[in-house]
């Protein structure tokens, strides 16, 4: 690649001008997305998204004495903004794909301020005050990727700089050299997008996305993980073919995968999953580069009796005997998740995870889980890791919500879970599959290793399936509904059945009170209404309504 280098200075008139694909640089608001559409696919720009109900891009920006600042859109209730903050975005072609170094000076506005670049990955973190200026530099890394939902290799050949709490001066972006860490992994890895406006406790992140603050200079990372993949499914999805030939002798390649192989009968721990792992290490050995295993990151999963449920205990230890094996690096992100959520307890660590989520984490859990892998890694590579402060959680615990009265239509799998069951037969009986389904999907419950049933009644295909391996491995069904080895799916249940299933499921999330019965409980729970008769058959409506008052 030719030498490049560019500057853009932020204090100079006409400066703060908007991102235009015939400028190839500017900072981003409205008018920018509107010109340039595929900024708003994910992971091709920022990685930041507003809410469906808020009415596009939420973040103007104005010049000021300081340098460039972030200002409220209009259409942004002053309601939705307390407590949270919003990004200012600026974007600057590139030449092509390969590692540069961007440079960047800061304004502060009195606080915590944030630096995000690429698919929002976290650059630097510190404290500012009003007016105090900083230079910060990090790496960029161009590669291509597949972006989620689609199936050929893209490249955003771009430098997308984000800041949060401070203003921006200048920005100077060339060419770099540096030993490249790559990332092989799931949803626990990625680069998560963050929504509008943002909140740390209430934004998906992925350890592999604040990996970068935590290592040493000469170290770039290359993250290729997404959501949703399987050591079968990184290579089926062409995400190795990326990866593999961009592999440079030195380079280091982190591989962490479990959460979604344990869903597939044919990627046991001792099976699929560990001959694709070691298959990775080989392929990475003949490129010159390191392989290093990790575990996968443990859940906040825990038992009805208050003891911790390690639901990926099999995928963990498979991990650690491959490395001895392979004599391959290991990185035991899991015993460490475990061991922190075990000394915590389940409420108490609710607050490194998504809210009502068990497994993928916030920007603070992917803050934490990334210092140790760091740690960990520079300790391997015979580095010393730069000290970096711990993010205490604070600020907005709950993601915004529409208003009420909102009348647009959700996405597709955000809007509301029960409602197909107000408008198909809302009136007919409860069945118990549809009660399972309705259960399981209020707890966020997810099937282990595809469906084994144990019913002579439920086969694999049926669309409730999942439904009820989610609820035989968490020990939901009474025995009295498969005495004679049948589930009876098409049974009516009534309210005491429901509560049966639902109450020993949502003590594995949340303490409940205790009380001499189930309704009882219940109603202390706030599910039901004292006047509730256990012994009446619910109606597919009502199950629902019961369920939307679950919090997790």
């Amino acid at each position: 690649m030719m030498e490049f280098h560019a500057c853009f200075d932020f204090s100079a008139p006409g400066a703060a001008a908007g991102y235009r694909r015939g400028t190839g640089c500017g900072f981003v608001d409205k008018a920018a997305l509107a010109d340039a559409p595929r900024l708003n696919t994910p992971q091709m720009g920022a990685n930041w998204q507003p809410l469906w109900w808020h009415d596009g891009w939420l973040a103007d920006f104005a010049a000021t004495g300081q340098g460039v600042t972030a200002r409220p859109a209009p259409v942004l209730p002053e309601a939705d903004l307390a407590g949270r903050a919003l990004p200012l975005w600026y974007r600057a072609d590139l030449p092509g794909e390969g590692v540069y170094t961007a440079c960047l000076r800061l304004c502060g506005q009195g606080g915590e301020a944030l630096v995000f670049a690429g698919r929002r990955r976290l650059c630097w973190r510190g404290e500012l005050g009003a007016g105090e200026c900083r230079e910060v530099s990090f790496p960029l890394d161009v590669t291509p990727l597949v972006p989620d939902g689609e199936s050929a290799p893209a490249l955003n050949a771009a430098a997308d700089i984000v800041a949060l709490g401070a203003d921006m001066q200048a920005l100077r972006l060339q060419n770099a050299r540096a030993r490249r860490v790559f990332l092989m992994g799931d949803s626990t890895v990625t680069d998560q997008s963050a929504a509008l406006p943002y909140a740390p406790f209430t934004s998906y992140a992925g350890w592999g996305q604040m990996l970068g603050w935590f290592l040493p200079e000469g170290l770039c990372v290359s993250n290729h993980a997404h959501s949703g993949l399987t050591t079968e499914s990184f290579a089926d999805g062409g995400h190795w073919a990326i990866l593999e030939p961009r592999l440079q002798p030195g380079d280091v390649c982190l591989m962490q995968f479990g959460h979604n192989d344990q869903k597939l009968p044919h990627l046991t721990a001792r099976g699929g999953y560990t001959r694709r792992l070691r298959a990775y290490i080989q392929a990475v050995r003949a490129k010159g580069a390191l392989p290093v295993l990790v575990t996968p990151l443990a859940r906040n999963s825990w038992n009805a009796d208050g003891t911790y449920n390690d639901l990926l205990a099999d995928f963990a230890a498979a991990v650690l005997d491959l490395g001895r094996a392979e004599k391959a690096p290991v990185i035991d992100l899991h015993g460490e998740a475990m061991g922190r959520i075990v000394a915590q307890g389940r409420e108490a660590a609710k607050v490194w995870f998504y809210p009502g989520d068990y497994t993928h984490t916030n920007d603070f859990g992917a803050y934490t889980c990334a210092q140790y892998v760091a740690g960990a890694l520079c300790a391997a590579l015979g580095l010393d890791a730069p000290a970096r402060d711990a993010w205490a959680p604070a600020g907005p615990r709950e993601p915004l919500a529409p208003p009420e009265g909102c009348t647009l239509t959700p996405p597709e799998g955000q809007g509301d879970a029960f409602a197909e069951y107000d408008t198909r037969d809302p009136g007919a009986p409860l069945t118990r599959a549809d009660a399972l389904c309705q259960i399981t999907a209020a707890l966020r419950l997810f099937p282990v290793n595809g469906y084994r049933s144990p019913f002579a009644d439920v086969v694999g295909q049926a669309p409730y399936a999942s439904a009820v391996q989610c609820a035989v491995q968490g020990g939901l069904i009474p025995p009295a509904w498969v005495a004679d080895g049948c589930l009876h799916p098409e049974r009516s249940v009534t309210l005491a059945e429901f509560l049966a299933v639902l109450l020993p499921g949502y003590a594995t999330r949340r303490p409940l009170p205790q009380a001499e019965s189930d309704a009882a409980r219940a109603v202390l729970a706030g599910l039901i209404s004292p006047e509730a008769d256990p012994a009446v058959t619910l109606t597919r409506t009502a199950g629902a309504a019961i369920c939307r008052k679950v919090r997790i």
